[in-house]
Formats: structure tokens, C-alpha cells, sequence
């Protein structure tokens, strides 16, 4: 199966020329020369690599860029330019912080001669998963968690933290879960992933709670698991099989996913709250319904998305909504975390401003178990409980 490229370039000639390099490598070639032509066409941006052009008229390589995160698309992005290397520079990093996976910066006058140099790597890469060994792999022991602290950002105490799933797959490694979460979306594979995230989340924390460690831990569950049929028997007989504490489950619920019925959602997330679960509102801000889903639906704890976290330091609008939500939160009485905290200085503003827990590289990167209890052991004695309850609620 060939490999997919999109070319993003207004100038015509530049188009042809990496059409016809691109397609000596086998790729098959689109292109496109505006930011209106994707959002008109986004089918155009299910490729495996985009050459992006950072002078496009009205609208710059960067509003792709942007673009491209609120799609949170894994594909590979080189930039081509006629820019100074400073410019190539700044838009690397700007990349690189929104979680994209940047090859770097190609000069259009070195395109004939350089463009091989970025592709052999991508050409002898192995073809990606398929939706059936997926399958296999929930039925298996190839998947695996990895676990992000959550620190109170008063008093630096560790309260819990985030199981977030990897693919320990026989022939590509381990993968990342925006590689295979896109196809178990489209194939209808959501459903027993969660339940699979949740039995290996429950077996590590029932372990952890053996050692004296009450950690909280937080999963992440997709609006079809909340409306599957049996979700609530099925989830009492998993939290007796494990004898876990509900009050110490998080179950964070990502406002993108769209609940199309508000009234079944909440019958369902209103019986998890009785038996103890703490609810999250996920990504907060970066979809349309956020308040909608913040009012109607029961949640205990609401995630400021890394998109304004990352960008609080040097965006004056970004720091005003990451502010203003911590505000909406501590006035309806939730929890407030803040995702993405990467320096010393946005965990300062965040805390000033009352955000109650945080989590990001500068806290701690996410890791398997033993290196977690290693982590936890090098920080605080393990006979002390890590996180309480009490510790999780609105700061």
C-alpha cells in the first residue's frame, strides 16, 4: 500500500517539483495551496507526510499548524521555505510544543538536492497497524499503561495519576496511542479498549493499595462506553473483582467526544458518582458543547487543556481563558487540573491563581509501573499514603 503525501504550498511550480520528487519515493502526491482549500477538503490531510510552507498568503504555515493540533494529527510535517533559518526555527518550536511530530526545515533552493535526506527514513518505515490486529491486541497482553503523577500544586504532594495507554506491538514497537485511538474510533473498537484500560488500571492500583500506596488514578473513557449497553453492572462486578475504593477512580470523560444525548449521559454518569467515582471533564475549551457538558453533566473535577497551558506564558489570551476556567471551576466547587505544565513558570501562575493539581513533563513524564514506585520512593517514604480523598477535592 503506498505511502500518502499532502503538499501545502501556494506557488504552483514549487507544487510540481515535490509532487515529482515525492513520487519517486512512491508516494502518492495531493496538494493544496490555502488553509480555506483544507478546511473545505480535510480529507486531504489523512496523509503520511505533509511538506508545509510557512508563506501562504492570508493565512501562514502557522494557522496550519494550529490547525493541525486541534486535529491532533500524528503525521509527519516538514517544513519547506524561503524563510530565514530563524523564522524555520521559531516555527519548529512552535510545532514541536503542540505535541506535532516536526522533521525539521528544508530550504526550497535545496529541495532537489535535500528532500532524500528527509524521506529514506520514512520510506523504509513498516506499514502501520491494522484495525484486526488491534483486535487481537485488546484480547492480548500487548497493551500496556504507562502513569503520569498529578502533583497539588500547594504543597507539591503526589494525589494520583493518569493511566494512559501504549501498544507494545511484535513488529512496529511501542505506539503511541494517537497511532491506533483513530482507528478504534472508526472501527467501533472504543468500547472494549476502555474496558481493557480499566481492568489493567484497576490490577495496578489494587497492587499499589497492597503496598500502602492509596493512589488515586485517573482513566480516560470514550462517550460510547458511557452509552454501551450492561456499562454499570459491568463496572460493579470489575471494581468488586479488584476491591477498589470508587472514591479513588477518576473516570475523565474528553469534551470533544460529542455525547449526543445529554439526558442518557447523565443518568449513567450520575449512577458512577454514587458509587463513589470521581468524574472529569477532559479538554475543557477545546470543543463546542464544554459549557453545556460543564452544567448538565455531574462532574467532580475539571482539565484546563495543554493548549492554553503551553501558551500561557507568552499569550496574553491563552493565559485569560486558562485563568478564567480555573475561576468557573472554583466557583461550582470542582477540582481543577492543568494539563501540559512544561515550566516552572506556568506551574506558578497556575497555583496563584488557585489551580488546585497539575500534571506535565515538568512534574514528571508518564512511565511504567516500577519506575513510578522508584519515582514515588525516591520523593516520599512508601508507608505514607501518596494521596488521600480528601486531597482530590477543589482547592
Amino acid at each position: 500500500m503506498p505511502s500518502h503525501a499532502l503538499v501545502i504550498d501556494d506557488d504552483i511550480d514549487i507544487q510540481l517539483l515535490c509532487e515529482m520528487l515525492l513520487r519517486r519515493h512512491g508516494y502518492e502526491v495531493e496538494t493544496a495551496g490555502s488553509l480555506g482549500q483544507l478546511a473545505r477538503h480535510p480529507s486531504l490531510l489523512e496523509a503520511d507526510l505533509i511538506l508545509l510552507d510557512l508563506g501562504l498568503g492570508e493565512f501562514t504555515g502557522l494557522d496550519i499548524l494550529d490547525y493541525l493540533h486541534d486535529l491532533r494529527l500524528n503525521t509527519a510535517i516538514l517544513l519547506i521555505s524561503s524563510c530565514s533559518q530563524e523564522q524555520a526555527t521559531h516555527a519548529l518550536a512552535v510545532g514541536r510544543a503542540k505535541g506535532l511530530r516536526m522533521l525539521g526545515f528544508l530550504p526550497k533552493a535545496d529541495m532537489l538536492t535535500g528532500l532524500a535526506g528527509f524521506l529514506t527514513p520514512l520510506d523504509i518505515a513498516p506499514q502501520m497497524p491494522t484495525p484486526a490486529e488491534l483486535a487481537t491486541a485488546i484480547e492480548s497482553d500487548e497493551l500496556l499503561l504507562v502513569y503520569q503523577p498529578k502533583q497539588a500544586l500547594e504543597g507539591g504532594h503526589i494525589v494520583g495519576v493518569e493511566a494512559l495507554v501504549r501498544w507494545k506491538h511484535p513488529t512496529h514497537g511501542t505506539l503511541p496511542p494517537n497511532s491506533f485511538i483513530p482507528m478504534a474510533e472508526q472501527h467501533d473498537m472504543m468500547v472494549p479498549l476502555t474496558w481493557r484500560v480499566l481492568e489493567l488500571a484497576l490490577a495496578q492500583q489494587a497492587r499499589w493499595h497492597a503496598r500502602g500506596w492509596p493512589l488515586g488514578i485517573a482513566v480516560n473513557v470514550d462517550a460510547d462506553f458511557i452509552k454501551s449497553e450492561g456499562v454499570l453492572e459491568a463496572f460493579d462486578r470489575l471494581t468488586e473483582h479488584h476491591g477498589i475504593d470508587n472514591r479513588l477512580l477518576t473516570l475523565e470523560l474528553t469534551e470533544s467526544v460529542g455525547i449526543d444525548c445529554l439526558g442518557y449521559a447523565r443518568h449513567i454518569l450520575e449512577a458512577l458518582r454514587e458509587r463513589g467515582c470521581q468524574l472529569s471533564l477532559d479538554d475543557f475549551g477545546t470543543g463546542y458543547s464544554s459549557l453545556v457538558q460543564l452544567y448538565r453533566l455531574p462532574f467532580s473535577e475539571l482539565k484546563v487543556d495543554r493548549s492554553f497551558v503551553s501558551s500561557m506564558e507568552h499569550d496574553d489570551a491563552a493565559q485569560a481563558i486558562a485563568l478564567s476556567i480555573i475561576d468557573l471551576g472554583k466557583r461550582m466547587g470542582l477540582c481543577v487540573v492543568a494539563e501540559g505544565i512544561e515550566t516552572a513558570a506556568q506551574r506558578d501562575l497556575l497555583a496563584e491563581a488557585g489551580c488546585g493539581v497539575g500534571q506535565g513533563y515538568f512534574i514528571a513524564r508518564p512511565m511504567e509501573a516500577a519506575a513510578l514506585a522508584g519515582w514515588l520512593e525516591h520523593r516520599q517514604s512508601p508507608t505514607q499514603p501518596a494521596t488521600s480523598p480528601s486531597s482530590v477535592k477543589a482547592v
